[in-house]
């Protein structure tokens, strides 16, 4: 699996690699990274007597084509959302099981409520892209930072992938302007243009996963209206294991961890059709920018129902653990063993 930490796949691959190191060895049966829409594995040297995929994809209509080949292919895949198994299933593919992604306990857990100093501070993160939704955010704290004085927006938007970073220009909500430019310089761009008053706006460069809980402990609510969500969006589930809730759309990989318990849950959508290259890639939900900014307004002025959702958030997020996403996979490798000698 890549290894990194600074992008979900590379904590991912981090940490599963060390929780399934302590299970006892299963010769022959590897756990690979699936690296694409056509379910290829990330390290096809890698390949084993038994292989186990783990895949998040959010352009299905791209990865429909794929999953019969797929079902041939693979001994078994793991699907990073109840949303991806279900398009795996109905492409034909009945090996099948989700494994949420994890939170490290020990970086993310309940963190104490910000000091007053007289701002509202909402959170939003994420590589900055047309599916995580963050010109939902822009053109929704466009009305709620002119509504409210004291509210600033805290953003970790970093993007390193050009294409993805494209992809904000199918946006019919916000002014963005493509350029091979540094990215911090086009979102700072992006924020200046389109109405937001920079002054309550803080940027943030590219954190390592170590220290996110900095940021998320410096603010007040988060703000995830992710169009698409392959996987239960590892930063958003962080966010909430530190004690904050969020506003959210609770469409696919946000339903499996977003409720009305802990989070203000977006319920107004319209149908987008997601693009690549001027091919049709998926069928997406959008947030409708009225009602987030409405959510936003009850969260502002109920602080005993935000500090109440904050703390069933922060206690939903321990059951994400990746001690025990790494007890499924061994058993889904062990019952496979089993399963080739007899």
């Amino acid at each position: 699996m890549p290894r990194g930490s600074s992008h979900g796949w590379g904590v991912a691959g981090e940490r599963l690699t060390l929780e399934i190191g302590k299970l006892p060895p299963l010769e022959g049966v590897t756990l690979h990274c699936i690296a694409g829409h056509d379910f290829r594995p990330y390290d096809a040297s890698a390949w084993d007597r038994i292989n186990i995929g783990y895949c998040f994809f959010e352009h299905e209509l791209l990865a429909a084509p794929f999953i019969a080949a797929a079902a041939e292919r693979w001994d078994y895949i793991a699907a990073g959302s109840s949303w991806c198994e279900q398009q795996l299933r109905i492409g034909g593919m009945q090996r099948v099981c989700t494994i949420l992604q994890g939170v490290d306990a020990d970086l993310f857990h309940c963190q104490p409520s910000r000091s007053a100093d007289g701002r509202f501070i909402v959170f939003s993160g994420g590589k900055f892209e047309f599916r995580k939704g963050q010109d939902i955010v822009i053109a929704a704290m466009r009305i709620f930072m002119q509504q409210h004085a004291d509210v600033w927006l805290s953003c970790c938007w970093h993007n390193a992938w050009p294409n993805s970073l494209q992809s904000m220009q199918q946006s019919r909500l916000i002014d963005f302007a493509w350029r091979d430019s540094p990215c911090h310089e086009l979102l700072q761009e992006t924020v200046q243009c389109n109405g937001l008053d920079a002054s309550r706006v803080l940027l943030h460069p590219l954190f390592p996963n170590h220290r996110m809980t900095l940021l998320y402990a410096e603010s007040d609510l988060g703000l995830f209206p992710s169009r698409c969500e392959g996987g239960n969006n590892m930063v958003m589930c962080e966010y909430m294991a530190c004690g904050r809730t969020v506003v959210a759309s609770n469409q696919s990989g946000h339903r499996d961890v977003v409720n009305v318990a802990n989070a203000w849950v977006l319920n107004r959508y319209k149908s987008v059709t997601a693009m690549l290259g001027g091919l049709q890639t998926g069928h997406w939900q959008e947030a409708v920018v009225e009602e987030v900014v409405e959510l936003l307004e009850l969260a502002y002025c109920d602080k005993s129902e935000r500090e109440r959702k904050a703390m069933r958030a922060a206690a939903d997020m321990q059951h994400l653990d990746w001690a025990a996403a790494a007890r499924q996979f061994h058993a889904v490798g062990h019952a496979l063993l089993e399963a080739a000698k007899r």
